[in-house]
């Protein structure tokens, strides 16, 4: 009869051991809390008018780590490139490119197909395009 007692009383107390580590979390229902960071993206547009295409802004503000994406309002196909070997990529008509994060703060980006297509990061003036030799692209 004693150990009958004494079985009870020790599953008894492993039951209520086991029942309170399970609640030792503090938290109880608590959902864990998560933090949501939202990068904003500078987004340089490809304009055009009567056969000529430029970049809007020319110049942009922008840190290293930035996210830059390129948006195509024009009709015709646009490569860009950065002067760091960066490759941004063919941008359709009407299309955007991925953002991108900003590996250096300076430098230039243009357009391969369009050689008067010419825009700079954080500098004081926008860049000079060479002259314009292939027609119907200038």
């Amino acid at each position: 009869m004693h150990v009958r007692v004494w079985v009870r009383t020790m599953v008894g107390t492993v039951c209520v051991v086991a029942a309170m580590s399970a609640c030792s979390g503090g938290g109880g229902n608590t959902a864990p809390s998560t933090t949501t960071t939202t990068t904003k993206a500078t987004t340089i547009t490809i304009v055009g008018s009567s056969g000529n295409t430029a970049f809007s802004p020319d110049v942009v503000a922008a840190n290293v780590g930035d996210a830059i994406v390129w948006t195509n309002n024009t009709a015709v196909l646009h490569h860009i490139v950065l002067d760091d070997g960066t490759v941004v990529g063919d941008i359709n008509p009407g299309a955007s490119s991925a953002a991108m994060s900003l590996k250096t703060a300076s430098g230039n980006f243009r357009c391969t197909i369009h050689s008067t297509m010419i825009g700079s990061f954080n500098a004081a003036a926008p860049p000079v395009a060479p002259p314009c030799t292939t027609p119907g692209y200038c």
